[in-house]
């Protein structure tokens, strides 16, 4: 790979590294609010609601850390390439059903604030996949721990 390519790689793997650090943070930390935001789009049974918000999280903070180390960096990319097709798909359903709830994907998501669930969070979320693809096709070998 060329330099330039090495150094795209390198910064798509630090933006998606940090934004799935991000987003867990306060998932893990305040996961009631998460579970309330997963159950406000009524997709899965409410005994799921409480496992799944924990799962979720848990799988956030492991493939942010892997993109920021640079271990197995193409299959934290597919992960994270999985997980944010997902999670399109659920701003395009809640843009369809005009659910304009929080979509519970940053922190401090109050029914104020920018966060609502639809288009917009769909088109956002879109831009984040952008990086992950690239890691897919280009994962780079500075600065990471595994080749």
């Amino acid at each position: 790979m060329s330099r330039w390519q090495e150094a795209v790689s390198l910064l798509a793997r630090l933006v998606e590294a940090g934004l799935f650090l991000y987003t867990a943070y306060d998932k893990l930390w305040d996961p009631a609010s998460f579970a309330a935001s997963v159950a406000m789009y009524d997709l899965i049974p409410l005994w799921m609601v409480n496992p799944g918000s924990v799962v979720l999280a848990w799988l956030e903070i492991i493939v942010g850390s892997m993109l920021l180390l640079g271990f197995h960096t193409r299959g934290a990319a597919l992960w994270a390439s999985g997980l944010l097709v997902f999670f399109t798909g659920l701003m395009v359903y809640a843009g369809i059903t005009g659910a304009g709830f929080d979509c519970g994907c940053f922190p401090g998501g109050t029914p104020g604030e920018a966060h609502a669930a639809g288009w917009e969070g769909a088109a956002r979320d879109l831009g984040f996949l952008v990086p992950a693809l690239w890691l897919v096709w280009r994962p780079g070998r500075w600065v990471s721990l595994k080749p």
